[in-house]
């Protein structure tokens, strides 16, 4: 014989499949990152980023700001690739224009910037690892490039990929100073 079933009972039982139903309808995308998830970054690889900064802008071009990086799923920056910054007395003035990278990474720009460049075509390659130098798994990730002016546009491209065992390329989109961006996937 079997018992009747309690308010509390239905509650959970309730509440369980409600979870299920929001996952499988507004996560999907969690199905090929819980594939990865955990899975070691393949071994000698490395994810190549292509870009193209500002080569089509008009009158006096400044040397544009720079800064490229990964996040991880959460949002959470994991690995600073470059951040091109002047280092002179204006520094704190321009640095601010990178927004979401210096509101994140401001105090770091004293280790891991360098000097800016003029607008042309640049490439950086990430090797899986955090900015302490750890392994990261494979799944999904966020490549985040970003460039201001002194008196020019603001430019963000921020695009997820999911990182796996096999190779890949993929374009990114292009926004103001960013005139291309691509990523590939491959041997290092």
């Amino acid at each position: 014989m079997t018992q009747p079933e309690t308010r509390r009972s239905f509650i959970t039982k309730l509440a369980a499949a409600t979870a299920a139903l929001v996952s499988a309808r507004l996560l999907p995308g969690n199905l090929a990152a819980a594939a990865t998830s955990g899975k070691p970054w393949a071994t000698g690889m490395a994810l190549n980023i292509q870009f193209t900064v500002a080569t089509q802008a008009t009158g006096r071009v400044k040397r544009p700001y720079v800064a490229v990086w990964i996040e991880d799923s959460a949002g959470k920056t994991v690995r600073n690739l470059t951040v091109w910054v002047s280092q002179g007395r204006q520094n704190p003035r321009w640095l601010a224009e990178l927004r979401r990278w210096t509101r994140d990474n401001g105090d770091l720009v004293s280790t891991v910037s360098s000097a800016t460049r003029n607008p042309g075509s640049y490439a950086v390659a990430w090797d899986g690892k955090s900015d302490k130098g750890a392994a990261l798994p494979q799944g999904d990730y966020y490549v985040c490039l970003e460039t201001a002016r002194e008196h020019g546009p603001y430019s963000l491209v921020r695009e997820q990929l999911t990182v796996g065992a096999s190779s890949f390329k993929k374009t990114l989109g292009t926004n103001n100073d960013i005139e291309a961006a691509s990523v590939s996937f491959g041997k290092a």
